[in-house]
């Protein structure tokens, strides 16, 4: 039993959960699925662990003016030459443009599918703010270490300098090579497959919208998918309402933001690299300024914070955990 079926088995019948009992329920979700130190066997979902607002309202998208410059040189005439052959070279002038390159990026991409006793090794950097939802600004930064074998069976992390295993622990959507590896590959089956998923975070097609972002985001993070996977997941996200290009760096370098602007104030960015279009990593960023209140306490954020960050450094597969590219 996954965590969203505990919420479905939570919850009485006949009558519906209150808007109320939707957002409990969803921050506590959230929360259980955020990175820990100590444990970090579970999905982390792109966003901050606990939301201080109340859901209701809408979010509109915000269309941010950007045209990125993807170019490998010009040739004998002038105009540009790609840097992937296949892909076309120039601006990329709107998120849909961006996606629609990642997917052809990710079919032409080069893979070996690991034997199902190998393991898929995932590095990242991960920036959070020294208090929940805190801007990363005053937090702390940790450099994570995951392996997953393969069949589905094992998970391990480095901890302390020491490899701590556990078993696969089930998670919507899944986290293991098998199961990724097992997902409708076109892009409508697949959204209409995640969609069955959500239980009450579904009820309306805002929190449809909003949390296929989330558990595709997920996807490309934690994860080595197959081109075909990863390809689909980038025309999945072409067809999430909202989703529009932003400015971005990543490392001090310009990078590719496919933002989505949720509750009114925090745009979720998933972030590519402007000439490979291999995903690089994910931020929450408040395009204005926010004040929240919840059981944790007071959230007060400004324009331009940043409230969590992940760079994705290394993936690989590897015959061991423990075992690094």
């Amino acid at each position: 039993m996954n965590d969203l079926d505990i919420l479905r088995d939570a919850w009485a019948e006949p009558a519906p959960p209150s808007g109320e009992a939707r957002t409990s329920a969803r921050a506590a979700l959230l929360e259980r699925a955020a990175p820990r130190p100590a444990r970090r066997f579970r999905l982390r979902l792109p966003r901050p662990a606990l939301r201080l607002v109340a859901v209701g309202a809408l979010a509109a998208a915000v269309a941010v003016g950007v045209t990125v410059v993807q170019s490998g040189g010009t040739d004998e005439h002038g105009r540009p030459r790609p840097v992937l052959p296949g892909i076309p070279a120039g601006p990329v002038a709107n998120a849909s443009e961006a996606l629609e390159r990642a997917a052809q990026a990710a079919e032409r991409r080069p893979f070996t599918p690991p034997r199902p006793d190998q393991w898929v090794y995932v590095e990242s950097r991960v920036r959070r703010g020294d208090t929940p939802n805190g801007p990363v600004s005053k937090g702390k930064t940790l450099v994570t270490r995951d392996w997953k074998r393969a069949d589905g069976k094992k998970v391990a992390a480095l901890e302390h300098g020491k490899i701590v295993f556990a078993d696969t622990m089930p998670t919507t959507p899944p986290s293991d090579y098998a199961s990724l590896a097992a997902m409708p590959t076109a892009p409508d089956a697949l959204l209409a497959w995640l969609y069955q998923q959500m239980g009450g975070l579904g009820d309306t097609a805002e929190g449809r919208y909003e949390t296929a972002y989330s558990m595709l985001g997920a996807v490309l993070r934690d994860n080595l998918l197959p081109p075909k996977t990863e390809a689909a997941v980038f025309r999945a996200i072409k067809q999430i309402p909202g989703v529009a290009l932003a400015r971005a760096h990543v490392q001090g370098r310009p990078a590719l933001a496919l933002a989505r602007l949720e509750e009114g104030w925090l745009h979720e960015e998933l972030m590519l690299d402007p000439k490979t279009y291999r995903y690089v990593g994910e931020q929450s960023v408040a395009v204005k300024n926010h004040t929240g209140h919840g059981d944790d306490g007071d959230l007060v954020v400004k324009k331009g914070d940043v409230l969590n960050m992940t760079i994705r450094l290394k993936t690989a597969i590897v015959d061991a955990p423990g075992q690094q590219p």
